[in-house]
């Protein structure tokens, strides 16, 4: 008679690391067969968003720093991973936001909210008298030393002029420092990065450009749209600016119609109108 073969049960091995994240892969069924914003009607937003953009750009530098803080406090706010790095990373942001918002308020009290030099468009004040040195073909070399000399004066003078110049347009030290941390902030985030991060994510996907053409950014799995969902989407800007505008042109051939920044954020623009209802808070105007 015939032994019974053995069965050998193996258990699953647990995967290491990262693994495939089905949330972010699920398709909000609200969202089916919704409308999707056209190419135009997208272009248009963006347009009327830059012309807002180029008005804050008039308002003083600490504003600038007000609003990136509250927008780095913002992005830390939310909680979007359980991962030990990004629970620590997101005190940081908040703190740090914090602390600019602290400073940039500080420097902001007793002065203007628009630029001084914004709409400044009087006549230049007359420049520094230079007097000119004349050195005849014949000179010897006393007089060749004298306008030498001569030369040597005006530079430092001029040189004196430039910088009395510098130090009264900048003000005190401490309004130099709030000045130049303003500024760095604006080169490496911006207005356009505190505007579509906290008008994206405070306004359910909506911005003024969006509002006047009646589109909305929306996630693919119908959930709120983040401050982190946001940035990431403005980031999106960045990377289709390097690809030589390829990835914005790449929603004339996508079949939901996602530019780059879609892509990397995981949303869809659909029309305001026909947006649909849903669970996670999807809703038409």
């Amino acid at each position: 008679m015939p032994e019974p073969e053995s069965k050998v049960v193996t258990e699953p091995t647990k995967p290491t690391g990262r693994v495939v994240n089905p949330g972010r892969l699920q398709l909000d069924p609200g969202l089916l067969n919704a409308s999707l914003a056209a190419p135009w009607q997208r272009g248009g937003a963006m347009a009327a968003d830059l012309v807002v953009i180029g008005a804050l750009s008039l308002l003083a530098g600490p504003v600038l720093g007000l609003l990136t803080g509250l927008t780095m406090a913002s992005i830390g706010s939310r909680r979007v991973s359980k991962a030990k790095f990004w629970q620590a990373f997101r005190w940081v942001l908040i703190g740090l936001g914090s602390g600019v918002m602290i400073l940039s308020a500080f420097f902001l009290l007793g002065r203007p909210l628009v630029r001084s030099g914004a709409f400044n468009l009087g006549r230049l004040a007359d420049g520094p008298s230079i007097t000119t040195v004349v050195v005849p073909p014949s000179a010897g070399p006393t007089e060749l030393w004298r306008s030498v000399g001569a030369l040597q004066e005006q530079v430092e003078q001029l040189s004196a002029d430039n910088e009395r110049l510098r130090e009264s347009a900048r003000g005190n030290s401490l309004l130099n420092a709030a000045t130049d941390f303003s500024s760095t902030l604006g080169l490496t985030f911006g207005w356009a990065g505190v505007y579509f991060t906290l008008c994206t994510a405070w306004l359910n996907g909506v911005t003024p450009g969006k509002f006047l053409f009646r589109t909305r950014v929306v996630r693919l799995d119908g959930r709120a749209i983040t401050p982190m969902d946001a940035f990431a989407r403005y980031g999106g800007y960045a990377a289709g600016l390097a690809m030589g505008s390829i990835g914005f042109l790449r929603l004339l051939w996508d079949p939901n119609l996602q530019a780059i920044e879609d892509k990397i954020a995981g949303t869809v623009v659909i029309k305001a109108a026909g947006a649909p209802r849903s669970k996670h808070g999807l809703a038409a105007d």
